[in-house]
């Protein structure tokens, strides 16, 4: 789950693993093997990869992330919210 995540947010920003690696700390190896799944995602690796997307460390833990991560830390430009039902009396 977490490396599809961190694949899309990799395509969505346009970012290489060098890049990644840099700007999280966390080792050039380590980043190549979380997106090609064979490294489970830390938390401590979470952690650091949620402050260089500026995104919260759950998000990579969380089924429903691949649906909304467009729309983190933006206002959303979906009709998607909540459907309610009305009682026309």
């Amino acid at each position: 789950m977490a490396n599809l995540i961190l694949k899309t947010l990799i395509i969505d920003k346009n970012l290489t693993i060098e890049e990644i690696s840099k700007g999280s700390e966390i080792p050039v190896e380590e980043v190549k093997g979380m997106v090609e799944g064979r490294l489970k995602m830390t938390i401590d690796n979470a952690i650091k990869l949620s402050e260089f997307f500026k995104i919260p460390a759950e998000f990579f833990f969380t089924e429903n992330a691949l649906v909304t991560h467009n729309n983190l830390g933006e206002k959303s430009n979906s009709n998607s919210g909540y459907i309610g039902t009305y009682k026309n009396d």
